[in-house]
This record gives structure tokens, C-alpha cells and sequence, in this order.
């Protein structure tokens, strides 16, 4: 899958500040800067990897991002069928160390929060990551939409959009294209390819 700087600006976020909002804000803002800086703080103490993957996994929706690269809820399980759980554990984990490895890395950026868009399904809220480029040490800043919703109460991150790329939608068209050339087998191997390589690069 085409690579993104989406995991780089999320691992960011953590240096965002806690602003009170008076219409749904707060939560989502809270929550997000909670999870991150906790996040982070473990990886700087080398905590153990089943604890800080299972903060990170209280963070994002990998169920939202699984059902939406498949075209959502109603077609999900139609075009998985039997590998569903496969298909997802392998997205999960793929999304996971992507995210981890940017955190790891330590080019967190600074980042400033520019707005937040309450809306009735989700809330979307704008930021400006500055970072330096490791390709040619130049500081770049980019735009990052952080799309939060609630699940069981809790708020979680669906989707990171990146200078106007959605990380959810690029999965779709990436799992989508594999799906069309060989089905749910060419997806699943793909995905079991490129986990591999990311593990073989620790």
C-alpha cells in the first residue's frame, strides 16, 4: 500500500493542547491528547509490546477502517466470508505497526491545532504538523484531519486525512484493487507481505 505520512502526524498529535470545547469538543480532544501522550510514554520507557499495542488499540477503529476498505458494514462480511477474521487481524496489525513505528522514530514534529468540526456521526478536528524531512532535513509542514467518533462511549480515530488523503479511503482503494485481481486470497497474502517486511526492518 502506497505509503502515507498519515502515521508521522498521528504519532504527533500528542503535543496537542487540551482545549475545552462547548459543543462535543472536549471528549474528543481529551481523549485523543490522553491517548497519545500515554502512548508515547510508554514507548520512551520500553514498556512491554502486549501494553503499549493494547493502548494503541484503545485508540483506533480497526473495525470501522476493516469494514470500510470492503465498502462497509452491508458488504463486509459477503466479500470475506470465512477469511473476515484473518483479513482483519492482519489490517489490524498492519495499521498498528505502521503507527508504532513513527512513534518509535522519534520525529514527532510540533504540532499547532488550527479547528475542530463537530458533526452528527463524527468529529473532525484540523491541525498543522511541522516536522523535518529525514530525506532532505528540511522542515515541512502539512495539514492533518483527525476524523474521531464514539464507540461503546469511548472516542476512537477512523480516519487520519493528510494533506487532503484519507487514510481509510486509500486502504479501500489499495484492498479494492487486490480484491478485483484476486480476491480475498490476494488481499490476504499481500497484507501478510508487507507485515512481513515491516517486521524484518526492527
Amino acid at each position: 500500500m502506497r505509503k502515507t505520512i498519515a502515521a508521522l502526524s498521528l504519532s504527533c498529535a500528542l503535543l496537542l493542547p487540551s482545549l475545552a470545547q462547548a459543543e462535543g469538543g472536549p471528549g474528543a480532544i481529551d481523549a485523543f491528547r490522553k491517548s497519545h501522550t500515554e502512548v508515547t510514554a510508554l514507548v520512551d520507557a520500553k514498556a512491554e509490546t502486549p501494553k503499549v499495542q493494547d493502548r494503541v488499540d484503545q485508540l483506533l477503529d480497526y473495525d470501522w477502517i476493516a469494514q470500510a476498505a470492503l465498502g462497509g458494514p452491508s458488504k463486509y462480511s459477503e466479500l470475506c466470508a470465512e477469511r473476515c477474521d484473518e483479513f482483519q487481524a492482519l489490517l489490524t496489525k498492519l495499521i498498528r505497526k505502521n503507527y508504532l513505528k513513527r512513534i518509535e522514530d522519534k520525529n514527532r514534529g510540533t504540532v499547532e491545532y488550527v479547528a475542530e468540526h463537530v458533526r452528527e456521526k463524527a468529529t473532525k478536528v484540523d491541525t498543522k504538523v511541522t516536522f523535518k524531512d529525514k530525506a532532505d532535513g528540511k522542515t515541512k509542514t502539512v495539514s492533518v484531519d483527525y476524523v474521531m467518533h464514539k464507540v461503546d462511549g469511548k472516542w476512537h480515530v477512523r480516519d487520519i486525512i493528510t494533506e487532503g488523503v484519507s487514510l481509510a479511503k486509500n486502504y479501500k482503494y489499495e484492498i479494492n484493487r487486490l480484491y478485483a485481481r484476486g480476491g480475498m486470497d490476494e488481499v490476504i497474502t499481500t497484507l501478510q507481505k508487507k507485515l512481513d517486511s515491516l517486521e524484518a526492518e526492527d
